[in-house]
């Protein structure tokens, strides 16, 4: 696969993968090794490719980034992460942190107004 010739999907599949509700979160425990407790999650991007199954983000973000998808993308992501956030906090709410990666694409001077 080169950065030219993606391996089974083309640009437009995927910037049109978030609308289709083919991008998904997985969250992933962090653990707190002193007293084992689950004190987090880091938030992992899978895409649900309709012909070639779930794909790793190592076999689409490069890409992504080439083809200049990540606002997009990275967008989708926050968003998605902050709306499972918010329904996880409940009456019993403990401190819980919510590891998200993101472009250096995505980081400017506007980054946390989004």
């Amino acid at each position: 696969m080169t950065s030219s010739q993606p391996a089974g999907w083309t640009a437009a599949e995927l910037a049109q993968a978030a609308a289709r509700g083919q991008l998904d979160l997985h969250y992933q425990p962090l653990v707190d090794l002193r007293d084992h407790r689950i004190a987090g999650a880091e938030a992992l991007m899978r895409w649900r490719h309709p012909r070639l199954g779930l794909l790793p983000p190592g076999q689409f973000l490069p890409l992504a980034e080439s083809f200049g998808l990540m606002p997009e993308i990275g967008a989708w992501v926050l968003g998605e992460a902050c709306r499972q956030m918010h329904k996880w906090q409940g009456p019993a709410w403990q401190p819980f942190r919510l590891a998200i990666n993101v472009s250096a694409s995505q980081v400017g001077p506007t980054f946390d107004d989004e």
